[in-house]
Order: C-alpha cells, then sequence, then structure tokens
C-alpha cells in the first residue's frame, strides 16, 4: 500500500523503540519539528546517532511503501531514498498516525515544489504550518499571489514566491548544487536530517542534488560507489567528496560537496553548523576516500570550475 506523510517532517525510526521521552512529541500527528530539535541537548542529539535511533526523515506528502502496520507503527520504505538495505527504498518505522494511505485514482501529481528555505502553508488565509524546502506539492488552482494546493490535509494556501514548477528545466551544473547549499550555511547538523530543518552529511548532498533535478541514494556509502570516480587534482564544484575510517581505507563516514578551490561545504556533525572548509590542514586530508562526479564535467581548463 502507498502512503504519504501528513506532517511537515516525518522522522523514520529504526525500530518502534526507539523513541525516547524526549520525542513524544514528535510521534503524534501534529508536532513542530523547529520545537523538537531545539529542545534537545547535545548530549541528546548525539544519541539520535550513537544510539542509532532515526535512519532518515521523509517531507510533507512525501510517499512511502507500508509493508506491516503492528501496534500503531508502520514498517516502510522509502522509494526515493535509494539504499542497499532495502531494493524498494530506504527502510525504517513511522507512526502510523502520521500517514496517510493514498488511494488508487484519487492523489495528484505534485507540479510544485518548495524553493525557499522553508515556507507556509495557509488554511483559509490563517498560517497553517511550515514546510521545508523540496516539499513537493499539486497545485489545484492559482490567484493572483498565491497556489491553492492538494495535500494530505485537505486544501491549502501557498505563496506563489516559495514555488516553482517541479517540470521547471533545471541547467543541472555542479556550480547549482553548491550555489543551492550555500544558501544553509549555519543551519545545525542533524542526524538522519533530511529537511531545512537540519541536514545530515548525506542529507545534505542528496538534498542539494535533488534541488538540481538529480536523485542521489540517501546514505554516503551508497552515494560513494555511483558516478564516475575523479581524482583530487581533476576536481570540480559538486563533486562529492567522501571519508573513511582507517586513515581512508575503512567504512565510508563522510560526504561533502566540492565548492571549488580546495573549499569543502558540507553538514559536519552533531554539535556544528553547515560550513564552507578549505580541506588543506585538515584532518579530512587523512580521511580521504575519494570523489565522485554525477553530472557531466563543466571542465574548460586545467584550473577549478
Amino acid at each position: 500500500m502507498i502512503y504519504e506523510s501528513k506532517v511537515p517532517v516525518a522522522n523514520v525510526w529504526t525500530a518502534p523503540q526507539s523513541p525516547r521521552e524526549i520525542d513524544r512529541k514528535v510521534l503524534q500527528d501534529s508536532f513542530n519539528i523547529k520545537e523538537w530539535i531545539d529542545q534537545q541537548t547535545y548530549e541528546e542529539k548525539l544519541a539520535l546517532c550513537e544510539e542509532n535511533l532515526i535512519q532518515s526523515q521523509v517531507l510533507f506528502g512525501e510517499r512511502v511503501i507500508g509493508l506491516e502496520e503492528t501496534d500503531g507503527w508502520m514498517k516502510v520504505v522509502i522509494p526515493q531514498q535509494a539504499s542497499r538495505k532495502h531494493p524498494q527504498g530506504y527502510p525504517g518505522y513511522i507512526p502510523a498516525e502520521q500517514l496517510k494511505q493514498v488511494t488508487e485514482g484519487s492523489a495528484s501529481a505534485a507540479s510544485l515544489i518548495v524553493c525557499q528555505k522553508k515556507a507556509t502553508l495557509y488554511q483559509n488565509g490563517e498560517p497553517d504550518m511550515e514546510i521545508s524546502f523540496l516539499t513537493e506539492l499539486a497545485a489545484a488552482k492559482e490567484t493572483d499571489d498565491q497556489f491553492h494546493v492538494v495535500t494530505p490535509l485537505g486544501i491549502r494556501e501557498i505563496n506563489k514566491a516559495d514555488v516553482r514548477p517541479v517540470s521547471q528545466a533545471f541547467s543541472m551544473t555542479g556550480k547549482d548544487v553548491v550555489d543551492a547549499g550555500k544558501q544553509f550555511m549555519g543551519l545545525s547538523y542533524l542526524w538522519g536530517g533530511m529537511s531545512s530543518f537540519g541536514y545530515d552529511c548525506s542529507g545534505f548532498a542528496y538534498s542539494m542534488y535533488k534541488a538540481c533535478g538529480y536523485l542521489l541514494p540517501r546514505d554516503a556509502s551508497d552515494q560513494a560507489v555511483q558516478g564516475t570516480p575523479v581524482t583530487s587534482s581533476h576536481l570540480e564544484q559538486g563533486d562529492l567528496l567522501f571519508f573513511a575510517n582507517d586513515n581512508g581505507k575503512g567504512a565510508v563516514r563522510h560526504v561533502g560537496i566540492y565548492a571549488g578551490n580546495g573549499m569543502m561545504l558540507h553538514s559536519p556533525k552533531t554539535g556544528r553548523q553547515i560550513e564552507l572548509l578549505s580541506l588543506s590542514g585538515t584532518s579530512y586530508e587523512k580521511e580521504w576516500a575519494g570523489a565522485r562526479r554525477y553530472l557531466p564535467s563543466e571542465r574548460r581548463s586545467d584550473h577549478d570550475s
């Protein structure tokens, strides 16, 4: 069965037993994701990773395949988030009350995508909820300055300035990926994060590529075996840079976006913010595990693009 998320951002938990007391609010069908993030201490945010509590997230209206429902939890896979963990998409658990079943023939195809860092949905002119960058919506009609959109909660309104057509042509260049990412500099890291309320390292890379019309796998380890290998002397903007344990020989543990001139744009780790970093002289040099290119080369000379 196909379902769609009816909350602004739904956490995809590792198991039904994963949520802690502090997570109770985000198991409901209405909650404030930013408040949940902001109220956590550093140690509580770190536990999301260290204790493997969260796998990923899905945005408002994003579709999942429901495999099995048990005690209020839906075991799901996420088709848009490719993973070696499951052939149909990224696996995990979402509270069933945060999902709405999509009945055959009733679903409208998304025609709009949020292009601002965040956007407000309105209900009859009153603010209803804040949604993330890259949330996809189906337009029902339009006025001078708003679209009326079909959502899992019914008809809502959104300002035209906050969205663009899904069908809008992409230039799909590495520079576009970097430019998309730079607007989020200063945003705090969130393990499992796939929204503009907080990204993890691979979620940031995934989302900035998606903003340019290209779907990567969800995790850094899967991203690292796709695309075309690139040597460190031939890097171009938008190439993904991978880093691994055991001086680069072990499991891939981090990914960043090459921003040109020896700089990396990335979401580092819990307690840090998305930043532009010079790789020279950092610990990342020792952990270098290679680079991959997913878009056509833009190289016109022997210099960084």
